[in-house]
C-alpha cells in the first residue's frame, strides 16, 4: 500500500510538473506576442493601442521584464501627449516607476536603465533643470550604465547614447556658475555632440536624433553640419509618436538658419 500511494505522489508531481512547465510556456508566449504587438503599434504610431496591448498582459497578473520596460516607455509617449502638466509629470513618474520594476526582475537590463533615464529626464524638463537636479543625476547615471552594459541592440545604445547627448546639452544652456551650485557643473556641450553624434551614427534614420544633433551642431556655430542634420530629420521617416512635430521643427530651424 505505501508503495502505491509513493507511486501514485510520484506521478502526481510529473503531471504538476508539466502542468507548470505548459502554463509557464503559455504566459511566457503570450508576454513575447503582446510586446511584439507593441513594437509593430508604436513603429505606426499607435500609442493608445499600444497601451491596449500592455494592459491586456497586466489584467492578466503578469510581471515581466519586457512588459515592464515597454509600459514604461508607452507611458512617457501617453505623458508627451497630455496637455495638463500636472498630470503629465505624474505619468512621467509612473513610467520611472514601471522601469525601476523593470530592473528589479532584470538588473541587468539594458532597456530598464534607458527607460528610467528617459523618465528622470522628462520629469527633469518639466521641472527645469535646476529644480530637478537629482533627476538630471539619475538620468546621466542611468545612460551611463545602460552604455557600459551594451548588452542589447545597435538601436538600444543609441537610444542611451541619445539621452546622455541630450542631457549635456540642455544642461549646456543655463550657465555652469548657477548649475554647480546644484551639483550639475559636468553638463557640457562637447560631450553633448559627442554623444548625440554617435546616436546619429548608430542609428541615422531617426528623425529625433537627427533633430536634437542638429541643435547641438547650432549651438557649437556649426551651422553648415546643422543644415544637414536638420534636413535629414525635416526629410525622414516618420518611426516615433511626435515625429510629425519634429519635422516641423527641423524645418522652422532650417528658415531660421538660411542666412548663417
Amino acid at each position: 500500500m505505501k508503495a502505491n500511494i509513493q507511486h501514485w505522489s510520484i506521478g502526481a508531481l510529473v503531471a504538476l510538473a508539466v502542468l507548470s512547465y505548459s502554463t509557464v510556456h503559455s504566459v511566457a508566449q503570450d508576454v513575447k506576442a503582446a510586446c511584439a504587438t507593441v513594437d509593430n503599434l508604436l513603429e505606426e504610431g499607435k500609442v493608445a493601442e499600444a497601451r491596449k496591448a500592455l494592459d491586456a498582459v497586466y489584467n492578466a497578473g503578469i510581471k515581466d521584464y519586457e512588459w515592464l520596460w515597454r509600459s514604461s516607455r508607452v507611458m512617457l509617449l501617453q505623458a508627451d501627449l497630455e496637455n495638463d502638466n500636472a498630470k503629465k509629470e505624474a505619468m512621467y513618474y509612473e513610467a520611472k516607476r514601471l522601469a525601476d520594476e523593470a530592473l528589479k526582475l532584470n538588473p541587468n537590463g539594458m532597456y530598464g536603465y534607458i527607460r528610467r533615464a528617459a523618465a528622470s529626464g522628462k520629469v527633469a524638463l518639466t521641472k527645469g533643470v535646476l529644480g530637478a537636479a537629482e533627476q538630471v543625476k539619475s538620468a546621466r547615471e542611468d545612460a551611463e550604465k545602460a552604455i557600459a552594459l551594451n548588452n542589447a541592440t545597435p538601436q538600444a545604445l543609441a537610444a542611451a547614447h541619445y539621452i546622455l547627448g541630450r542631457t549635456h546639452l540642455k544642461l549646456s544652456e543655463t550657465a555652469k556658475a548657477k548649475r554647480m551650485l546644484v551639483g550639475l557643473g559636468w553638463g557640457n556641450l562637447d560631450d553633448a555632440l559627442k554623444h548625440l553624434k554617435k546616436a546619429v551614427d548608430l542609428r541615422g534614420d531617426f528623425i529625433m536624433y537627427n533633430l536634437e544633433y542638429a541643435k547641438a551642431l547650432a549651438a557649437n556655430n556649426q551651422f553648415a553640419e546643422a543644415k544637414q542634420y536638420a534636413q535629414k530629420a525635416a526629410g525622414g521617416k516618420e518611426m516615433e509618436s511626435g515625429d510629425a512635430a519634429r519635422k516641423a521643427e527641423a524645418n522652422a530651424l532650417l528658415k531660421e538658419w538660411a542666412a548663417k
